[in-house]
């Protein structure tokens, strides 16, 4: 199914009034490449961020738009907002899951090497600001599994994510621990 029909894309900001309270704040370089989920590190009063950023919400996908950070995949999850509420950067693209789909699904196909290489013939603009064109985004197929094949799937695959991380950290010691017996040589 497209994207578009499985996922709200940049959900609209009046979907809440109060603009009184606190709320996770979320600039572009909070968001890695190779992580489903990010820890916001700041908060701020709705009231600042309402106009100028963009608006999402706990579980909603985001996705950078623009050159390099497309290219390099920088997406997330996001999760533990304050309040279930974020404003960030706006160059993310939001995207919510509907009853069809869960975020990590959505997120699979959004940071995969498909997906950006073909994204990257669709962008927009000139050197240095090009932005993925969201009508691109919403036309893009992935399949769609029932929701419990679709869990079972994305487990697995988060388990596959924890031994390349625990691989490449104990890569990152045997390289230090290279690197100190050579600096005694």
């Amino acid at each position: 199914m497209e994207l578009g029909e499985i996922c709200e894309v940049n959900p609209k900001k009046s979907e809440f009034k109060d603009k009184d309270f606190e709320i996770s704040f979320v600039p572009m370089s909070d968001v890695s490449e190779q992580n489903y989920y990010f820890e916001p590190k700041q908060t701020r009063r709705i009231s600042e961020v309402y106009k100028g950023y963009t608006y999402f919400a706990e579980n909603d996908v985001l996705l950078a738009k623009i050159t390099p950070c497309f290219e390099n995949g920088k997406s997330a999850i996001a999760r533990k907002l304050k309040n279930g509420i974020g404003f960030g950067s706006t160059e993310f693209i939001v995207l919510r899951a509907n009853s069809k789909t869960i975020p990590e699904w959505i997120y699979n196909f959004i940071t995969n090497t498909s997906f950006i290489e073909e994204g990257k013939n669709h962008m927009t603009g000139s050197a240095g600001q090009r932005r993925l064109n969201i009508d691109f985004l919403r036309k893009y197929k992935i399949p769609l599994p029932l929701i419990e094949t679709q869990k079972r799937l994305v487990a697995d695959l988060e388990k596959e994510q924890e031994i390349v991380n625990a691989n490449k950290q104990l890569i990152e010691i045997y390289e230090q621990k290279i690197a100190n017996v050579l600096s005694e040589i």
